[in-house]
């Protein structure tokens, strides 16, 4: 059948007079009835201009088979590049060229019928040599190799443009703008790219346009998959930031909360999520919901997926240190350092940290017995190290991830 379509596209002859005296002239049809029969001979000067009124139509279908994909793919590149928005764009493209073909189709038989009179439907077989019919398919791979170089042509700028808008942002002296201007060439010409994204939103935040930056972070998490991504984390981050600086914290959760939720998390990822959201929380003053998070998130895991409620438990307490809630600090610290002195081969090299941290909320309740104990128990030097291990945190930046 490949074969079959290959002869019939690759095919240049648009007529030919059999040894009956028959004359066919080639339809628009690409599979079956490809040809037009009259069972007599034409003068050359009728067969020339019903010729030259095919090229005339031929010119439309090739500009529709050049315009048409042209169109759909600076259409495809501004969503979401996806198995179904591809399939779409393909759909429209063959109904759009086949409406086309449709129409010269219509015009050219409605010609011939005009000049000639009515003709019979038969397949196009052009009474020409194998050595022909080989060289002709030999053009028309050529043709297919000419055009896949033009559209490597095409491309290797995209390529290109990255590096130098990457080069622009690592410059020792960086150039933001013209890195948001290459962002511009990019986006005009070429397939939605997340990497593209995030360097412009940080070129844009560093030429103090917060909201420009924001919009391109609320895009790459719309466009992009449902998959949490190995950068999401900054983006969330940058999010919050952003946000808060632009509207309120208590915004920026509101936008947080709605972008996570079009997301497909694992435990870890979770786990991830809710240690950030907890951070910006006590940073900002509202702590109300992470004891209840991380409770939720807690409950929903298995009595078996012991690894992932020992890490959680062990962040948990460390927020509610930060949180200042130490009598629930040290139940949750106590928790975590009986298992993973139960489960020792597999998290006795948690303890170390366990115990200094769980000395801090001792410190903090005023078991000062307490706490030297636990500090000889981590092994730590406490007069050089012990201050690495107190729960703290930084006041939240912008996040440079690209």
């Amino acid at each position: 059948m490949l074969k079959k379509i290959i002869s019939i596209l690759s095919n240049p002859i648009l007529f030919y007079a059999d040894k009956d005296g028959n004359s066919v002239f080639r339809n628009y049809c690409l599979f079956e009835g490809t040809g037009n029969l009259y069972r007599k001979e034409f003068p050359k000067k009728d067969v020339g201009k019903t010729l030259e009124y095919r090229f005339g139509l031929d010119k439309y279908l090739k500009a529709a088979n050049i315009l048409v994909p042209v169109i759909i793919y600076f259409v495809l590149i501004h969503f979401r590049l996806t198995f179904w928005n591809i399939l779409l764009s393909e759909i429209l493209w063959i109904i759009s060229v086949s409406f086309v073909r449709l129409i010269c189709s219509y015009k050219y038989s409605m010609h011939l019928l005009r000049k000639f009179g009515k003709y019979e439907t038969v397949n196009f077989k052009t009474p020409v040599s194998q050595e022909k019919k080989a060289e002709y398919r030999s053009n028309f791979y050529s043709k297919i190799i000419i055009t896949a170089v033009i559209l490597i042509l095409f491309f290797t700028p995209a390529l290109l443009l990255k590096g130098v808008m990457k080069l622009c942002l690592n410059a020792k002296t960086p150039k933001f703008k013209a890195a948001i201007n290459i962002s511009k060439v990019y986006n005009t010409f070429y397939p939605y790219c997340e990497n593209v994204y995030d360097m412009r939103a940080y070129a844009k935040y560093m030429t103090n346009d917060l909201t420009g930056a924001l919009e391109d972070y609320q895009k790459v998490l719309d466009k992009s998959s449902k998959k949490f991504g190995k950068r999401d984390l900054s983006r969330f981050a940058n999010l919050l930031y952003l946000e808060k600086n632009l509207s309120s914290p208590e915004d920026a959760i509101v936008m947080f909360n709605d972008y996570i939720t079009r997301k497909k998390l694992s435990v870890f990822d979770e786990s991830k999520i809710l240690w950030l959201k907890s951070i910006f929380s006590i940073e900002n003053n509202m702590p109300d919901m992470i004891v209840q998070d991380y409770n939720d998130l807690l409950s929903s895991l298995s009595p078996k997926d012991k690894r992932n409620n020992f890490y959680i438990t062990c962040d948990k307490a460390y927020i509610m240190y930060l949180m200042g809630e130490y009598v629930s600090a040290l139940k949750e610290y106590d928790r975590a350092i009986a298992f993973a002195q139960e489960n020792s081969k597999e998290f006795s090299q948690d303890l170390k940290t366990l115990y200094a941290e769980r000395a801090f909320v001792k410190r903090q309740l005023g078991d000062m017995l307490g706490a030297e104990n636990d500090f000889v128990k981590s092994g730590i030097d406490i007069y050089y190290d012990m201050d690495k291990y107190e729960p703290s945190y930084r006041n939240q930046t912008f996040l440079k991830d690209y």
